[in-house]
C-alpha cells in the first residue's frame, strides 16, 4: 500500500510539474514591437578584423619573424594606416616593438594551415621600422584623471 502510494503521488508531482511548465513555455499572440534586422554576412573573401591581431609576420624569405599586436588606424581616413609588430621574447616578456606602414604587407592565405592568413613584408622594412612607443597623453576611458585628495 505504501509503494502504490508512492508511485501515485510521483506520477501526481511530475503530471502538476509538466502542467505548469507548458503553460510557462506558450509562444505569445501579440505581435512583436521589435521588427527583425536583416542579416548580413562578409564575403568569402573578406578577412575579419579579429584575425590580424596575432597574425603571424613573415619577411621575403619565408622566415617568421613576428606577429600584429595592433592595427593604427587614421581617424581621418578610416583606414588602417600602420601596424605593430610584435618580434622576439617569450610570452610577451622581452618582446621588440615595430611600427609598418599596412601598405608594407601584403596579406595572403597560409598555405601550411587552412582558414589562416599570413603577412609577408620585406626584411629591409623590418629592419629600418621605428620602435613603437605607445601614446601616454590620454587616460582610458576606463580610469578618469582624478587630482590626489589632501587632508587638511
Amino acid at each position: 500500500m505504501h509503494k502504490t502510494a508512492s508511485v501515485l503521488t510521483i506520477s501526481l508531482m511530475a503530471l502538476a510539474m509538466a502542467v505548469t511548465a507548458s503553460a510557462q513555455t506558450r509562444p505569445t499572440t501579440e505581435p512583436s514591437s521589435k521588427p527583425q534586422r536583416q542579416a548580413w554576412a562578409p564575403s568569402s573573401t573578406a578577412v575579419e578584423s579579429k584575425q590580424f591581431i596575432g597574425m603571424k609576420v613573415k619577411n621575403d624569405q619565408a622566415k617568421d619573424v613576428g606577429e600584429i599586436d595592433q592595427l593604427i588606424v587614421d581617424p581621418s581616413s578610416g583606414k588602417i594606416s600602420h601596424v605593430v609588430l610584435g618580434r622576439g621574447g617569450v610570452l610577451g616578456v622581452g618582446e621588440q616593438k615595430v611600427v609598418l606602414m599596412w601598405s608594407d604587407l601584403k596579406i595572403q592565405p597560409d598555405a601550411n594551415k587552412r582558414n589562416r592568413w599570413v603577412a609577408m613584408v620585406d626584411q629591409a622594412k623590418i629592419d629600418s621600422a621605428p620602435r613603437y612607443e605607445a601614446r601616454r597623453d590620454t587616460a582610458p576611458a576606463a580610469s578618469p584623471t582624478t587630482m590626489p585628495t589632501t587632508k587638511p
